[in-house]
């Protein structure tokens, strides 16, 4: 009988974030989700990044992709992703010394209203499992031979509902992912979403980061580039020939509190009272408003590890459809 491995995998707009279980020890990594074409690249590859070579073709994904080649499309069902997944697997197979004969047992991530669609699940599925087919794929050099088969499809923005079922029994729970590209919401009765609270918008960090920039441009008369607004968002400041900018500190933070707030305005909009549920903050962007979180929700509770989140219900799910 084949030896099991159950991975979970979150690829979102920003980061791709997975977890694997096996022989019961879990597994984890991480790496940007920006990928672009190379031809016969003969650089050394950098930790975080993977040169793949994929029917054919050859990619660069991770960190040494310059943020030009993130992206920003709502669409799940694109090469970036099919390939930032199979990659995750690959590390995840290495990390846990897997044979090459392990039975995968797979759950990815799909935007609420891809979930919400039966057709477009199907097509995802069939996507991700490539109708059947063996994948074949080269990472940073080593073949891999993948078979992938009932798929698990789980939504984003479920946080950590079903990793700790037994915390959220009896208890309504609103859950706020805020993601690369998109913020998701869903309110949940005990472990159960309810479905009219199922929304999503595109208030992710990339926006924010385009917000600043437009005001760096505006106030200080330069223009920046994708990879300058990555490292603005991540620094607190603007910085041009050596010299920082002290007042771009504080206008930073105020966008940080603005976005917050449009974020809040989004979710009221689309009946969100935040009355008589616990708040939960997931995903990258709940470690970058923070601050702001705790300010206009001084009782949410931000997860530990926000990025994990989701993963840890998809892996929890894997593990009960495969007891």
């Amino acid at each position: 009988m084949k030896e099991t491995i159950l991975i979970a995998v979150d690829s979102g707009k920003s980061t791709t974030k997975s977890l694997a279980k096996y022989k019961g020890n879990t597994y984890s990594t991480t790496f940007r989700t920006k990928m672009q074409q190379v031809s016969r690249l003969g650089v050394d590859i950098q930790p975080n990044s993977y040169h793949l070579e994929y029917y054919g073709n050859e990619y660069l994904l991770g960190d040494m992709v310059s943020e030009d080649y993130s992206d920003f499309s709502l669409d799940k069902a694109s090469r970036i992703h099919q390939l930032a997944i199979y990659t995750a697997i690959t590390q995840l197979l290495q990390k846990a010394k897997a044979p090459a004969n392990v039975d995968i047992r797979l759950a990815v991530n799909v935007p609420i209203t891809t979930y919400k669609d039966s057709i477009q699940k199907e097509n995802f599925k069939q996507m991700i499992e490539k109708r059947g087919h063996v994948i074949h794929l080269m990472v940073n050099g080593k073949a891999y031979s993948i078979e992938l088969s009932d798929v698990t499809l789980a939504f984003e923005g479920m946080g950590e509902i079903y990793a700790k079922s037994d915390e959220y029994k009896g208890k309504i729970t609103s859950i706020i992912d805020v993601g690369g590209l998109n913020t998701t919401l869903c309110t949940f009765k005990g472990i159960q979403p309810l479905i009219n609270t199922m929304v999503v918008s595109d208030l992710g960090m990339n926006v924010l980061k385009g917000k600043i920039g437009k005001v760096i441009n505006e106030r200080y008369g330069m223009t920046v580039s994708s990879d300058d607004l990555e490292q603005v968002l991540r620094s607190g400041y603007f910085a041009s020939k050596g010299e920082v900018y002290e007042d771009s500190k504080v206008m930073i933070e105020e966008m940080k509190l603005e976005h917050l707030q449009q974020i809040i305005r989004f979710a009221k909009s689309r009946g969100y009272t935040f009355n008589m549920s616990d708040i939960h903050f997931v995903g990258g962007g709940a470690i970058t408003l923070r601050r702001y979180i705790k300010q206009n929700f001084p009782h949410a509770l931000i997860m530990e590890n926000p990025q994990y989140s989701n993963c840890l219900s998809f892996l929890k799910i894997l593990e009960i459809k495969n007891a």
